[in-house]
């Protein structure tokens, strides 16, 4: 089996270096969502603007940076665009525009953001935030939590280090922050308010968002929509995991988060992106009924001939340098 599994890989690199001897490579979709130095960053969504500035020119030296929706056209039709990546931002987020629009511009270099249309008046939407900010900030938190969490309690010794903790149950802060966010993730708005303001108090401060990860505004989103080679798509308007939803609050936030999108632009929104990256059939066909032409994934993959539109692939980016940005990225294709 390992035999096989080697063979596999040896002729995966021989297709690649081909590939990339004879100057093609299948097209990729790269996936952001911020551009700044956020204090933490456990989901490691945040790209620097010194390593993002490097991305964009390495990549705009050895690939041909596209429209998505150009790209995802012609994915639609079984064409295969040599060298094609499209660049995306999920969320919204205002860095994005403070940041990485900037470095875009000077580069010619197209992108599409995918918009959480509640959080542009509304900063508590990316309630992610937050928690990070309570369990990942403080700089020491109570030995113990017991919390209520829509109708169950939970219980937690939290040591920093774990494996020294006295019982079973004892967890690390960034085990706890991942805990919570699982649970916290399925909850409607006001459950996950309530517990969030728990978690503060427990912690010793406040469950209020920090400007610095706020999203844009509405002025600043017609700004970006305004902005050269800038495309603007559906992210919902809550950022909830879809397959959770009843059949009305799924078209609520699909069509919801795009009607408000071309409100604010005016200009017509085709792309939409899955929160979490969290999809099955239904949600794709809800979308493309909602009269989408397209929607991205977090399959980290390079797309293929005749991918479904509606499950486009894409590759995370992360705060690397030039070196693993080479590895990681241009590895793909």
């Amino acid at each position: 089996m390992s035999g096989a599994v080697t063979a596999r890989q040896t002729v995966s690199k021989l297709l690649r270096r081909g590939r990339l001897l004879a100057g093609f490579n299948r097209p990729v979709v790269l996936m952001y969502h911020r551009v700044g130095a956020p204090l933490v960053d456990p989901w490691e969504l945040a790209v620097s603007p010194q390593n993002f500035a490097r991305q964009i020119e390495v990549l705009t030296k050895a690939r041909d940076i596209v429209p998505l929706q150009w790209l995802a056209q012609r994915l639609g039709e079984g064409r295969l665009p040599r060298n094609a990546v499209a660049i995306t931002f999920d969320d919204g987020y205002a860095d994005v525009l403070q940041n990485a629009v900037p470095t875009m511009r000077r580069m010619n270099c197209p992108a599409t953001v995918f918009v959480t249309t509640h959080a542009t008046t509304d900063p508590s939407v990316f309630w992610w935030d937050i928690l990070s900010r309570i369990i990942l900030e403080i700089p020491a938190l109570p030995n113990a939590l017991e919390i209520d969490i829509a109708g169950r309690n939970y219980d937690w010794r939290v040591r920093e280090d774990a494996m020294q903790a006295d019982s079973n149950n004892a967890i690390n802060r960034t085990t706890l922050h991942f805990d919570l966010h699982a649970l916290l993730k399925p909850l409607r708005a006001r459950e996950r308010e309530k517990a969030l303001e728990q978690l503060a108090r427990w912690a010793g401060t406040d469950a209020s968002p920090r400007g610095r990860d706020r999203a844009m505004t509405h002025s600043e989103l017609r700004h970006l929509a305004d902005t050269d080679g800038i495309s603007i798509g559906a992210h919902t308007c809550t950022h909830p995991s879809l397959p959770l939803l009843k059949r009305a609050d799924l078209k609520r936030e699909i069509s919801g988060s795009r009607q408000i999108c071309e409100e604010i632009t005016g200009r017509r929104v085709v792309g939409f992106s899955y929160p979490f990256g969290d999809f099955d059939c239904s949600i794709a066909n809800a979308v493309r009924s909602a009269g989408m032409d397209y929607a991205v994934t977090t399959l980290p993959r390079e797309a293929e001939p005749r991918v479904d539109p509606f499950r486009l692939p894409r590759v995370a980016v992360a705060d690397w340098g030039e070196a693993d940005f080479r590895r990681r990225v241009l590895c793909h294709g």
